[in-house]
C-alpha cells in the first residue's frame, strides 16, 4: 500500500512540474476534442466573418472598416468558445493525471468503528481524493486530536506541491483580442453615429465579466497566497487547512429521510434531506406563421417539482491532516453532494393539476434525496482559525496541552478581502479552472475603459 501511495505522490509531482513555478508565457497544445472545439470555433467565425465583412464590402475602405465592426460581435462570443479550448498549463496537468489510473476517487469506509454503515466517500471529476486516506480503524476515536500514527496525509499540498498559473496564456490572448476589438469597435460607431447604446451594451459586458471573473480570482488568490498550514502548527487568525473530515465525540447517528427507516443516510458529519413531487410530461405546441395561421405543430418536453418536506442537521465534527485536528464550526460546511436519492411512480400525484391542452406521456412520481458531508470525506478550506468557548472544550474533555484542538474553523474573521473558499476536495483539484489576475481581469478591465471614458466624456 505504502507503496501505491508513493507512486501516486510522483505521478502527481510529474504532472505538476510544468506549472509549479511562476511563468510570463506557457503555451500549451491543445489535444483530442479540443481541436474539434477549435475548429467549429473558427469554422463560425469564418461564416460570421463572410456575412458581417465580405458579403458587404464594395472595395472602400469604408465598407471594410463597417464588416470589422459587425463582426466584432459575433466573434466576442465565438472567440470565447476557441479561447476555451486552449487549455491552461494547470488544466494540462490535472488532465495528465486523469489519463492515468489517478483519478478523484471513491473511498468506501466500509463500516465505522462500532460496525456502523457508513456512506462512500465519492470521487467526481473536481472532487474527492487523490491519493487513499486513512481508513477509519487507523483513526484515534477516543483521541480524536491526536496525530495519525501515519503522520501528514499524503494529499496534503505540502507533498504534492502547489499550482502555479502563468502570467499569460493562449487562453488570455485570445480573450484579450476579441474584448479589444468589440471596445474599439463599440467607440468607432460611437464617433460616427453619436449613439450611445452600443456604448452601454459593451460597458454592460464588460462590468458583467468583470464580476464574475473577479469573484473567481478572489477565490484563487485566497488559496495560492496562503500557505496550507499543518494543523499542528495552526494559529489564530486567516488559515487554509486540508484534510479529512471525523467526529469530534461518538460516531454520527443513522438519518432516517422523511422519517422513513427504509430511507437512511450514514455517517454524515452534515445533512440535508428533501421530499417533493416531480413531474413530466410532453405538451403540443402549435407553429404560425407571420399571419397567425396554424402551419404545424411539434412536442416539446415539460417539467415541474413541488417541495413537499425538507429537514438539516449536523453533527461535531473535525479535520485531521493526519498532524493533528481542529473542530469545525457549525454551519460551514452546508451543501455537500448528493448522496442518496429514492423515487416511486404515483400516477395520482395529478389530480387537480394535470395540463391543460394537447398533452401525453404523462410521468409523476414522489423524490426522495439527500445530500451533505460525510465522515471521511475531504476538505479543502480557506478561512479563519477562532479559539473555541470553554464550555465546547470542557464537554468533549479536550486536552488542553494540545493548542490546535483549543481552535476552531469558521468563514468569519477579521481580515479584509478575504475570500473564503470551502471545497470537499484537494487543492489541486479546487484550481483546476485557475488564472492569473491579468489573464482572468484584463480583458474585461479594457472593455471598461475603452467604453467608459468616451461615455463620461459625452455626458460630462
Amino acid at each position: 500500500m505504502a507503496g501505491k501511495a508513493a507512486a501516486e505522490m510522483e505521478i502527481i509531482r510529474e504532472a505538476l512540474a510544468p506549472v509549479n513555478h511562476p511563468r510570463f508565457f506557457h503555451f500549451v497544445m491543445p489535444k483530442g476534442k479540443d481541436w474539434v472545439g477549435i475548429a467549429v470555433g473558427i469554422g463560425l467565425s469564418v461564416v460570421a466573418s463572410f456575412f458581417t465583412i465580405f458579403a458587404f464590402f464594395d472595395g472602400s475602405i469604408e465598407s471594410l472598416i463597417a464588416g470589422i465592426i459587425l463582426f466584432s460581435y459575433p466573434f466576442y462570443f465565438l472567440g470565447a468558445l476557441i479561447s476555451f479550448c486552449f487549455p491552461t498549463g494547470i488544466e494540462m496537468a490535472i488532465r495528465k493525471l486523469r489519463e492515468t489510473t489517478l483519478k478523484a476517487k471513491t473511498v468506501s469506509f466500509r463500516a465505522g468503528p462500532n460496525g456502523e454503515k457508513t456512506e462512500s466517500s465519492k470521487g467526481t471529476v473536481d472532487e474527492g481524493w487523490l491519493i487513499s486516506p486513512p481508513k477509519i480503524k487507523q483513526w484515534h476515536m477516543e483521541e480524536p486530536y491526536k496525530e495519525d500514527d501515519s503522520g501528514l496525509l499524503l494529499d496534503h499540498p505540502t507533498k504534492t506541491g502547489t499550482a502555479v498559473p502563468a502570467t499569460f496564456t493562449v487562453r488570455a490572448l485570445i480573450n484579450l483580442t476579441k474584448s479589444l476589438l468589440l471596445a474599439i469597435s463599440g467607440v468607432l460607431v460611437f464617433q460616427v453615429t453619436q449613439n450611445t447604446d452600443g456604448l452601454v451594451f459593451i460597458l454592460a459586458v464588460g462590468l458583467i465579466a468583470f464580476i464574475f471573473r473577479y469573484s473567481k480570482v478572489r477565490k484563487w488568490r485566497a488559496i495560492t497566497d496562503l500557505p496550507t498550514s499543518k494543523i499542528r502548527s495552526a494559529a489564530v487568525g486567516k488559515l487554509e487547512v486540508f484534510g479529512q473530515i471525523r467526529p469530534r465525540t461518538s460516531w454520527p447517528p443513522t438519518i432516517n429521510v422523511d422519517n422513513d427507516p427504509s430511507k437512511q443516510l450514514f455517517g454524515m458529519g452534515a445533512w440535508y434531506w428533501e421530499y417533493g413531487h416531480a413531474f413530466s410530461w410532453e405538451e403540443y405546441v402549435e407553429t404560425k406563421d407571420e399571419e397567425g395561421n396554424v402551419t404545424g405543430g411539434r412536442w416539446e418536453s415539460r417539467s415541474s417539482y413541488d417541495r413537499q418536506r425538507r429537514n438539516s442537521g449536523e453533527w461535531p465534527m473535525l479535520v485531521h491532516d493526519g498532524t493533528g485536528g481542529m473542530a469545525i464550526q457549525a454551519g460551514v460546511l452546508s451543501g455537500g453532494r448528493k448522496v442518496r436519492e429514492w423515487d416511486r411512480h404515483d400516477d395520482s400525484l395529478w389530480r387537480g393539476r394535470r395540463p391543460s391542452g394537447e398533452v401525453r406521456n404523462l410521468q409523476a412520481k414522489h423524490v426522495w434525496y439527500g445530500t451533505g458531508w460525510s465522515m471521511g470525506d475531504p476538505l479543502f478550506l480557506s478561512g479563519y482559525a477562532s479559539p473555541r468557548d470553554n464550555a465546547s472544550l470542557e464537554s468533549e474533555n479536550v486536552d488542553r496541552t494540545q493548542a490546535y484542538a483549543l481552535l476552531e474553523l469558521g468563514k468569519k474573521g477579521n481580515s479584509i478581502g478575504h475570500a473564503v473558499t470551502v471545497h470537499r476536495g484537494t487543492e489541486l483539484l479546487a484550481l483546476q479552472e485557475m488564472e492569473s489576475g491579468i489573464a482572468a481581469l484584463l480583458p474585461s478591465l479594457c472593455m471598461i475603459a475603452i467604453t467608459g471614458v468616451p461615455l463620461l466624456m459625452y455626458f460630462l
